[in-house]
């Protein structure tokens, strides 16, 4: 690797951890200057389709079948994995959050148990999903005191999370639509906007729009900024970051990211992190990495185990084929004599 391709890489990767880790700072702050969760994530979309009406030569559309199937479906899981994380933020510290959401892995087999997606689990995978849930228990009675709200906005973040994962692996891999990923962005927000304009109206919070956009200082409305810009920020650096580091890489990035969020919390915003508590996320982020790398051995072992299988059957293809060419050709030795 050149001089250039450390540098490029170095800067990526740090680029990735500023954007990623920002992501879970500025809503934190976002909700906190303006506690109105619905109408942050309203104009945190409605800043990236305006992003993207400036770049509109990248957003392809190669079906309008296909932008009815995608804009139909996955914008709403989308928009409710936005508004229920906002509400996460609202009502948890920053480090409840981060640590809660290691146990995903758990909602992840549950829910692709419920839709029959085939997948392999193992002793190790147990245990690791183990250590994570004895990581977030040792967080949980050390540290905070999680209001129901809170639990369930956590809890429903992970479900639309898994969900929308689940819907968009399905139509970008197993029925793939022709959107180009900007058109996917696209539809994800302004489609998303929609079901978000009920939910201002069923939560009330238009009619605290004048009190709250009135004690809004100048310091919240360049939170509220900085949050949109970093929105679309994080969606190129990972991107980015993907193509340029190995798998376990980006996974030990993700985790460094969670501790810089963490360490924000409790430097700047007071978030309480007893000693105990320490232990508690050092077993839930390397939980959560340990089931990584297992899933990845899985992943791995299947792949080696299909290309035997595969191997075996060109060998036993090619001995029919061999044996078939002496058959075939013995007569035609004898017509020659």
């Amino acid at each position: 690797m050149g001089v250039a391709d450390h540098t490029n890489l170095v800067l990526s990767c740090s680029f990735y951890l500023v954007s990623s880790a920002g992501m879970s700072v500025f809503n934190k702050l976002a909700v906190n200057a303006l506690p109105l969760p619905i109408t942050l994530v309203i104009i945190q979309m409605a800043f990236t389709v305006g992003v993207l009406a400036l770049s509109w030569k990248t957003v392809r559309v190669g079906s309008w079948r296909d932008a009815l199937r995608w804009g139909l479906t996955v914008p709403f899981l989308f928009s409710a994995m936005l508004v229920s994380s906002m509400f996460a933020f609202e009502h948890n510290t920053l480090g409840t959050v981060v640590v809660c959401r290691n146990i995903a892995p758990m909602f992840t087999l549950m829910i692709e148990r419920m839709f029959r997606v085939p997948i392999k689990v193992t002793t190790e995978t147990i245990l690791a999903l183990l250590t994570i849930l004895l990581g977030v228990v040792l967080y949980h009675f050390n540290t905070l005191s999680l209001t129901l709200i809170g639990f369930v906005a956590i809890a429903l973040n992970m479900v639309f999370a898994v969900l929308e994962r689940l819907l968009q692996r399905h139509l970008m891999a197993q029925d793939p639509v022709d959107l180009s990923k900007p058109a996917m962005m696209l539809l994800n927000n302004s489609f998303g906007m929609l079901p978000n304009a009920l939910l201002l109206a069923m939560y009330g919070e238009t009619g605290r729009w004048a009190d709250a956009f009135g004690a809004l200082s100048q310091h919240g409305q360049l939170v509220i900024v900085l949050s949109c810009l970093n929105g679309v920020a994080i969606s190129y650096a990972g991107l980015r970051v993907q193509q340029l580091v190995t798998a376990t890489t980006f996974m030990v990035l993700t985790n460094v990211n969670k501790f810089l969020v963490i360490i924000f919390g409790v430097m700047v915003l007071k978030d309480e992190l007893t000693a105990l508590g320490t232990v508690g996320v050092a077993l839930a982020m390397g939980g959560g990495l340990w089931y990584a790398q297992a899933r990845k051995r899985i992943s791995e072992a299947e792949a080696e185990a299909a290309g035997s299988h595969k191997e075996e059957e060109k060998g036993v293809l090619l001995e029919k084929m061999e044996s078939g060419g002496v058959t075939r050709g013995s007569p035609a030795g004898a017509r020659a004599r």
